[in-house]
């Protein structure tokens, strides 16, 4: 619980988060709830405001006096607001002070208005506010009368907020990211690049039984190479006779996870374990000072109690982890938050924090609050270290078997849950289909009239070259869900793969083995596989995602996306549609100076980098690299006009460098998409084109879970529910159907002789170069999804 603000001790004022409050009656989902929304002050509001009940928060007064009191609020029309302070019986109406708020624009606008004054003496109080049909964001309590902050994040110094910039706990780029360096995934993850993705959950056992038994050989049977299957889904105890902690009464004498890892080895299929390492009940109970903890207690997830990593219960999860890679596990799949969002509150954490940073912890979740983001940076160190202690002990055991780390929302590049560091470390990062476009990682758009939205296909794929490039390279696994039917799925697992990722198909437990809705996108995706093995994207330009230059503008969101987001997007959209080779470069990747193999940089706020990034640009330059800076006229957020003249104007300032671009396409539809990669010794290059895959509809509403029942033909729908508690649409309009194919689309590749062999993977039809200056040129035959060439 967080403790009571104190009032009076300010020269302005004290804001109040309606969301933190220290009692809601009743106290359950009926009744103000907690919704996200840009606009709100922390970015969070409560909705569910009205019938019967109250919320109460705790205040001190630093000395005695008239206070001030404000709420800020939104509302399709006037209502009352009642209210007390000290009310001797709370949540009785008697004696309550009542405000008229009159109508905000929408349920989108906030506006502040007064709630009244009260006389209060030093020391601690409690506001009680009863329900009322609107929603309400935050409180202002004063004892000046000053009104309010039209913008309450601002009520905080935003220079306090830069202060973890100037003095991070972890540098961008710690002496210990030379690990990174050696780092080589194993041929077997090279050499696939579909995967089936099952919730064979522990009940499924009895339930289902031949399904849980037998899952590889059946996934095999549809051509299936690689699955993931959960080993432990949630809190319950290991399901093998781990030598710590709680044990499946059954597992005590069997190995089910053995089992389970063995029968798909057996059947030809890598396994891809799904541990889950945030929850378990029995630690929690045995010790519950390793529970993580939220602003009002123990943190409980949807799948139980939520430990802390960053307390000993990280070494309890080494033990079992280092138990599963020497039964043979591949890989494992860690899905999810990892640590509590935003921040954990247990002892542990709070200790560290202070031991790091020298300052106490923060009362309470406020973006605002300097120590809040200071204690969001600690959050992931942990993280990072956590990470490198279970890969080194991993890799001991077993050099082949692969780490995946869950995203989260990093893909979408407005939260800074999860750094540029970890994906340095990890063997691969895990994310999932239309992550960066989900309607809740693009609110901003809706409630900021003055950014446009950006177009879902170009998103996407921001999104996807940003979860290879962040790990230097390597293929990131994408889960997709949901998808319908055959052509779906297709395009889907096609729009995956030329990006350069594993495409992680979802099946449901109920319809295994389903080869008609998965058979054409496992083929597909094991025709081209041998063309993205061992390679890596072709460099040219890169487009600088910077942090550093993001959190300067914590917590505005607003203007994180139009002085450093948008330029990432924009420039990133102009190149994905003129059809150039495009990659991001991270801070620490720019720091140290990977950018070998560019020709063009381009820098969206160049005036935020760090000396050893600025030191690393000049080198750059000096070996005749262009850079190419962020201009206050190309104003890419600016709705119907800003990405036409800022692509034209970011073009225009590249030039005739453009002209030695390694491989271009022409032709096709403007939503096409080309990615070139090459192998390490340049004598294979792969140019990957595919077709526009952003109508596709991912979701689980449309995916039949099993029930030990019959799998029933869902029908197509548009929400998305993800592993991370999602349950919301795609951003922008979804057809319903498959886009027409591409045609007239010619590649030209300079720089390097005539091939021997020029082959379309997909069709296995041999393509005839012609010659062109500096190069060659192919014409590629139409397709309707997508074309894989390979020139050896």
């Amino acid at each position: 619980m967080p403790a009571a603000t104190a009032v009076g001790a300010e020269p302005a004022g004290v804001l109040l988060e309606a969301e933190h409050h220290q009692q809601r009656v009743p106290n359950d989902n009926t009744f103000a709830t907690t919704i996200k929304s840009a606009s709100a002050s922390g970015g969070a509001a409560l909705s569910r405001f009205f019938g019967q009940g109250y919320v109460a928060y705790d205040l001190t007064a630093g000395r005695a006096g008239t206070y001030h009191l404000w709420v800020r609020y939104s509302s399709n029309q006037p209502h009352a607001l009642s209210y007390a302070v000290d009310a001797t019986k709370p949540g009785d109406p008697a004696g309550v002070a009542k405000a008229t708020l009159p109508a905000t624009t929408d349920l989108d606008t906030w506006n502040w208005a007064p709630l009244g004054e009260v006389t209060l003496r030093s020391g601690r109080h409690r506001l009680t506010v009863h329900a009322a049909a609107l929603r309400l964001d935050c409180f202002w309590v004063t004892l000046t009368g000053q009104r309010p902050p039209e913008q309450p994040k601002e009520v905080f110094s935003r220079e306090k907020t830069r202060e973890h910039l100037r003095n991070p706990i972890e540098p961008i780029t710690p002496g210990w990211l030379v690990e990174a360096d050696a780092y080589q995934l194993p041929a077997w993850y090279e050499g696939i690049r579909v995967s089936a993705h099952t919730r064979l959950s522990w009940p499924m056992r009895t339930r289902m039984p031949d399904t849980f038994a037998h899952a590889g050989r059946l996934l095999h049977s549809i051509g299936f190479k690689e699955i993931s299957r959960h080993i432990k889904s949630g809190s319950e105890p290991a399901w093998w006779p781990s030598a710590v902690g709680a044990v499946m009464e059954d597992a005590r004498t069997r190995n089910v996870a053995r089992e389970i890892i063995e029968e798909a080895h057996a059947n030809g299929c890598r396994i891809m374990v799904y541990s889950r390492h945030m929850e378990d009940d029995f630690m929690a109970k045995t010790h519950p000072e390793w529970h993580a903890q939220d602003e009002k207690g123990p943190k409980l997830s949807k799948r139980g109690d939520m430990m802390c990593l960053n307390t000993p219960y990280a070494a309890f999860m080494e033990t079992r982890l280092v138990e599963l890679a020497r039964m043979g596990a591949d890989g494992f799949y860690f899905d999810e938050v990892h640590m509590p969002k935003p921040i954990c509150y247990c002892d542990t954490c709070r200790r560290g924090f202070k031991q790091a940073t020298g300052l106490d912890y923060p009362a309470g979740s406020q973006p605002a609050d300097p120590v809040f983001q200071k204690a969001i940076e600690y959050r992931n160190t942990v993280l990072e270290r956590v990470f490198r202690q279970w890969r080194t002990a991993i890799h001991r055991v077993n050099p082949e078997c692969v780490m995946l780390i869950g995203s989260n929302t990093y893909p979408a590049m407005n939260d800074r849950h999860t750094t540029h560091r970890l994906w340095r470390v990890a063997d691969a990062m895990k994310s999932e289909f239309n992550l960066a476009a989900r309607v809740g990682n693009n609110r901003i758009f809706a409630v900021d009239r003055s950014l446009a939205a950006p177009e879902v296909d170009a998103r996407l794929a921001l999104a996807y070259t940003l979860d290879r490039d962040a790990c230097d390279g390597r293929p990131p696994h994408v889960w997709a869900h949901g998808i319908t039917d055959a052509t779906q799925m297709t395009f889907a697992a096609a729009g995956m793969i030329t990006h350069g990722q594993v495409a992680n198909l979802d099946h449901s437990e109920a319809a295994i083995p389903d080869p008609a809705r998965f058979g054409p996108a496992v083929a597909l995706g094991n025709r081209v596989a041998p063309a993205f093995a061992g390679a890596r994207p072709l460099r040219w330009a890169a487009v600088h995602f910077s942090e550093y230059a993001r959190d300067h503008y914590v917590p505005d969101e607003a203007a994180m996306w139009k002085q450093v987001l948008y330029p990432v997007y924009g420039a990133f959209t102009a190149l994905l549609r003129a059809h150039l080779p495009v990659g991001i470069v991270t801070d620490s990747q720019l720091e140290q100076g990977r950018l070998d193999g560019y020709r063009v940089l381009f820098l969206p706020a160049a005036q935020h980098l760090t000396e050893r990034m600025r030191q690393a640009v000049a080198a750059f330059e000096a070996r005749g690299g262009l850079v190419v800076r962020q201009k206050p006229e190309w104003v890419w957020h600016q709705p119907v006009t800003g990405m036409k003249e800022g692509s034209a104007g970011f073009l225009s300032a590249i030039g005739s460098a453009v002209k030695e671009a390694p491989v271009q396409a022409t032709g096709g539809p403007e939503k096409m998409h080309m990615v070139a990669f090459s192998t390490r010794d340049g004598k294979r290059l792969t140019i990957s084109l595919v077709n526009d895959f952003s109508w596709v509809k991912t979701g689980a509403a449309a995916e039949p879970r099993a029930k030990g029942g019959k799998a029933k033909t869902p029908a197509p729908k548009a929400k998305s529910k993800s592993a991370e508690g999602e349950d919301e649409p795609t951003i922008g309009a979804a057809n319903d159907k498959a886009p027409p194919p591409c045609r007239d689309v010619r590649v030209f590749v300079y720089g390097r002789g005539l091939p021997a062999t020029a082959k379309d993977m997909v069709t296995g039809v041999v393509l005839q170069p012609e010659p062109v200056p500096g190069g060659f040129a192919l014409r590629v035959p139409a397709f309707a999804c997508m074309s894989v060439i390979v020139l050896e």
